[in-house]
């Protein structure tokens, strides 16, 4: 923190100290208009301990959210499995950047992530394998296994090119020809020798036919030899073909031993070729014995196949794909290349599609199928965090298909697996491999709001298995000097990075104001740092309009104003109807069972108050009091609770030695929607009294709290968007004498009003009312004494409650013709 800001901010706001106004003091025996400085609690830029923002450093972590950030410390560095983070708050609260930077700083002191690379399995191709690395070892592998390649498919056509190899492989044939032709030259002297001729039949069939002076005999000359010669030429025939057949089996053998001396020719010439290409590879990765375990495959692979790559090499010089054994299975796929890099990944993922996720296989069209091999692998997120941090939004990812299965399935098998979509579901027909699994070692970070982080907990009973650390943001924090001077230090960083004017003294103050303004809570600020930097960006549009090199509190108090125009399109209709007395709301006069309270309508999150007209009627009756708005199937629970306990408030505040012989109803007239909360039950309450004393109530006062069984008048939210409201009411109207609201008194701590009002406040125009009971906003509406309830149990006569219990009493009593006076008037 900058020093000045040190010496002049406390470390909490104490209520009239530092730069705001006091809230102290209390409201009297006799309820009276709250004074001007009550209704907001202003920054004063005099105190600001600087000039402008420019100079503020960047703060070094979210505002206010200390709890959290231990608990993000907390989950990133217990090395325990289950241990991974759910983070919890509002939109717009600057969780994510903040989180990101945090783990950003953790993840450059933690070690790098080794690489992975898959390769071709050559005992089971449809299973590749994975291997790994030290972090940058995969590239050298890889680009090891490439420089291989090209070599081999170099060398291949060369191979068996040398004089030395032409020279041996050519002795082995001339020795075999030499020898096979011997064998068949004695069989043909014998054959000649007994009047017979070797001769070739074609398709190498070889036979014996008599023969005279060197020639051979045709047909008719043999048919015309006597058939002893003729009989003695076969039976000669017959024993040379026996000799035959041996003869050729022993040159059989003779071919076989020379073709495997030629292949063994060819196998050592190749071996210590290939042996020459991958020696410096082998030599290079010995240390990592997966990897050089691989290359031993590889080598016997490549000597294995010879001839099929010596074919492979030319087809593919001469634009041929055909072949059967690929070079690039001896290339290597690196999904994970973390050369380079400074400590642990911190990986974000937009959308978590299963793909996304744990990665995939893609195939190749051919021909009418598709093809695929371990090439064709994809690495997910999974594996580029691996090692570090992974962060997910909860809500998109239990928006994919199987992601959030998967995600659970691979935290509890410590491994990722690649999966396909139409696999899982049991859809596919197409071939596909199936990589092996990596082993997963990471935190997944969760993002996602609070009611999620609830429903998961509920539903699903893996996930506190999975999930054990919460870091929750809220949404406002303590309005202290640490906080305050961490908020301007962020907006004045997004002014930086942005190319945004600074913040003048004013309109740091205005930001300030605003910021407790939207947390809705004098002693709060909201830390939603999405919404405040966008007022920022706002302002210094309005900034640069008028020419100012700085934004000031006029170019912020502009940016709000313009922004509640944009989106004040309904409030505008709404104040347009009550003008035109289509909707009916008074605010002048005085009458009975007749009051003005106020409800928070939200439209696209821009939030204002509108008045509205309760009314009640009564009568003898058993005790009920019927709300119209739950039999018209209006009313929300909350609402519907607030009416009983206005009941229970009835029967032990007026009929504590006798039943409550009444029936009233309620209504909020000219309402045709939902009615939810509590908020109005004091209004209701009063409403319904009024109505049972006959004594009017003033309708330029509007009333707002909901109330407990003794009377005692609780909290409201939106306290200053209703104050608004009726004030925005009344001004359009022209302002009455005694117009003004009632709060609860324990709101007094949520009032940030707008400048108008405080004006009006200030000049008389308009009045703000804390109370705490229902007798002390009796007295503000009823304009008489409430009064407190004697060791007789009755009422001070000419009190308020004296008349409702009078009435109450005589609502009980039988009926009778002559009519009974009582406290001085006529019930008829």
């Amino acid at each position: 923190m900058h020093r000045a800001c040190q010496l002049l901010f406390k470390k909490k706001f104490p209520l009239g100290h530092c730069w705001l106004g006091g809230l102290v003091g209390g409201v009297g025996v006799a309820v009276k208009p709250l004074g001007p400085d009550r209704l907001c609690l202003k920054t004063a830029p005099g105190r600001l301990p600087f000039e402008t923002t420019v100079n503020l450093a960047p703060p070094a972590g979210p505002v206010g959210q200390d709890r959290a950030m231990r608990a993000i410390a907390f989950g990133a560095k217990i090395a325990q499995p289950g241990y991974n983070i759910f983070v919890t708050g509002p939109q717009g609260s600057g969780k994510r950047a903040s989180i990101r930077r945090a783990l950003n700083r953790m993840a450059a002191a933690m070690p790098v992530p080794p690489d992975w690379a898959y390769v071709h399995n050559f005992k089971s191709p449809h299973m590749p394998r994975a291997l790994k690395f030290a972090a940058g070892e995969g590239t050298a592998f890889r680009r090891a296994l490439g420089e291989f390649v090209d070599a081999l498919k170099a060398a291949m056509p060369k191979l068996f090119e040398s004089e030395e190899y032409r020279k041996a492989r050519g002795a082995i044939e001339e020795e075999y020809r030499t020898t096979a032709d011997g064998a068949l030259e004695k069989l043909r002297q014998l054959a000649e020798s007994q009047g017979l001729a070797l001769v070739d039949r074609g398709e190498n069939e070889l036979d014996f036919t008599p023969q005279r002076d060197g020639l051979e005999l045709s047909e008719d000359e043999y048919r015309n030899l006597p058939k002893p010669d003729r009989d003695a030429l076969a039976e000669r025939t017959h024993g040379l073909r026996a000799e035959l057949q041996k003869t050729m089996r022993t040159i059989g053998e003779m071919r076989a031993r020379a073709v495997e001396r030629m292949r063994s020719l060819d196998r050592d010439r190749g071996e210590k070729e290939v042996r020459r290409l991958i020696a410096p590879i082998v030599e290079r990765f010995e240390p990592n014995r997966e990897a050089h375990a691989h290359l031993e495959t590889v080598f016997h692979d490549v000597v294995a196949h010879l001839d099929a790559l010596q074919a492979a090499a030319r087809d593919d010089t001469d634009g041929d794909k055909r072949s059967e054994v690929p070079f690039h299975r001896y290339e290597v796929n690196l999904v994970v290349d973390n050369a380079g890099a400074k400590g642990a990944p911190v990986v974000t993922l937009d959308l978590p599609s299963l793909s996304h996720l744990v990665g995939k296989v893609e195939h190749v069209p051919l021909l009418v199928t598709f093809i695929t091999d371990f090439m064709f692998i994809r690495p997910g997120a999974m594996h580029q965090a691996n090692g570090g941090f992974l962060l997910i939004d909860a809500l998109g990812l239990l928006q994919q298909d199987v992601s959030w299965e998967t995600l659970k399935r691979a935290l509890r098998e410590s491994q990722i697996r690649i999966e396909n979509l139409a696999e899982i579901l049991d859809r596919s027909q197409a071939v596909s491999i199936k990589p092996e699994p990596i082993p997963l070692d990471l935190k997944i970070v969760l993002f996602g709001e609070a009611w999620l982080f609830q429903r998961l907990r509920e539903l699903d009973p893996d996930f506190a298995e999975f999930f054990k650390v919460q870091a929750d943001f809220s949404t406002s924090v303590n309005r202290d000097d640490a906080n305050c001077s961490q908020l301007l230090a962020l907006l004045a960083d997004v002014a930086r990075s942005d190319g945004l004017k600074q913040l003048d003294r004013t309109g740091a103050a205005r930001i300030i104001d605003e910021a407790a303004r939207m947390a809705g809570d004098a002693e709060k600020i909201s830390v939603r740092t999405g919404r405040l930097a966008d007022l920022l960006r706002e302002a210094d549009h309005f900034a640069g309009e008028a020419g100012r090199s700085l934004v000031g509190g006029e170019d912020v108090a502009r940016a709000i104003a313009a922004k509640e125009d944009r989106a004040g399109r309904i409030k505008a209709l709404e104040h347009e109807l009550i003008a035109r007395r289509i909707v009916f709301i008074d605010t002048d006069g005085a009458k009975a069972g007749q009051v003005n309270g106020i409800s928070v309508l939200s439209v696209a999150g821009f939030a204002f108050g509108m008045p509205a007209r309760i009314t009640a009627r009564v009568r003898p009756g058993n005790g009920r009091v019927i709300d119209i708005e739950r039999l018209a199937e209006f009313s929300g629970p909350s609402h519907a609770k607030g009416v009983q306990i206005l009941s229970g408030y009835l029967n032990g505040h007026y009929a504590v030695s006798r039943s409550l012989s009444l029936s009233a109803s309620l209504a909020f007239e000219q309402s045709y929607g939902p009615v939810d909360g509590d908020s109005a039950s004091t209004a209701e309450l009063i409403a319904i009294l009024s109505a049972i004393a006959d004594v009017p109530l003033k309708q330029g006062i509007a009333i707002t709290g909901s109330i407990n069984q003794h009377g005692a008048i609780q909290p409201i939210g939106g306290a200053n968007e209703k104050i608004e409201g009726f004030f925005d009411v009344c001004a359009a109207r022209g302002f009455s004498k005694g117009n003004g609201v009632i709060i609860p008194k324990a709101n007094l701590v949520n009032l940030m009003l707008r400048d108008e009002v405080v004006a009006a406040a200030r000049d008389g125009r308009f009045a703000v009312f804390a109370v705490e009971t229902v007798d002390e906003a009796i007295e503000v509406l009823a304009g008489m004494k409430a009064g407190d309830r004697r060791k007789n149990g009755t009422f001070p006569r000419g009190t308020f409650n004296r008349r409702v219990s009078d009435r109450l009493t005589w609502f009980a009593r039988p009926r009778i013709l002559r009519p009974v006076r009582l406290d001085g008037w006529w019930p008829f």
